[in-house]
């Protein structure tokens, strides 16, 4: 799929994965209604910020900064130590404006280098943020039998929207 496909598909299944945290009885939060999503392709090689749902105008510039800070922040935790960084979460800290919500989809380049692809959200609480955005990556492609990455990645944040939010998505995307 080409990046502008990839970018479409994106945009719709974001904003279906929006509506559907709105729902979720998990979501402490169901009056947010958007926020940034943030994609990193091919360890940034390709980056694409949009705009998702609807939000308070006055946040949008939160929402975009944050969403970026978080996936970056997750590629430098990467590059450092490939072997343990999955999600923003580990290095989260309130005090810095260091938020969860990125995750990193890890995979072998055509030439066997480990790379990577990150996707980021925010505008939502942080647990429906990581949610959307692992459910992104399920729907892109990202982490297609990876069961034990995603079990990973919400133990390190103990996110209970997940499993609503991957289990309504699997019936709601493809209609």
């Amino acid at each position: 799929m080409n990046v502008e496909d990839m970018t479409k598909k994106a945009i719709k299944i974001a904003n279906k994965l929006v509506e559907i945290s709105q729902q979720l009885p998990s979501n402490e939060n169901p009056e947010k209604k958007g926020g940034f999503l943030t994609i990193g392709l091919d360890e940034f090689s390709v980056k694409k910020v949009l705009d998702i749902g609807t939000y308070d105008n006055s946040k949008k510039e939160k929402y975009r900064i944050f969403s970026q800070e978080k996936a970056h922040r997750l590629y430098s935790d990467w590059l450092r130590n490939q072997l343990q960084t999955v999600s923003s979460w580990q290095t989260r800290n309130e005090k810095e404006n260091k938020y969860g919500g990125a995750v990193l989809f890890e995979y072998p380049n055509q030439v066997g280098i480990m790379s990577c692809n990150i996707i980021s959200f925010s505008g939502l609480n942080e647990h429906c943020d990581e949610a959307l955005s692992l459910c992104m990556g399920y729907h892109l492609g990202f982490s297609r039998n990876r069961a034990g990455l995603t079990q990973r990645i919400i133990s390190i944040s103990n996110n209970m929207v997940f499993g609503e939010m991957f289990s309504t998505s699997l019936d709601l995307i493809h209609q």
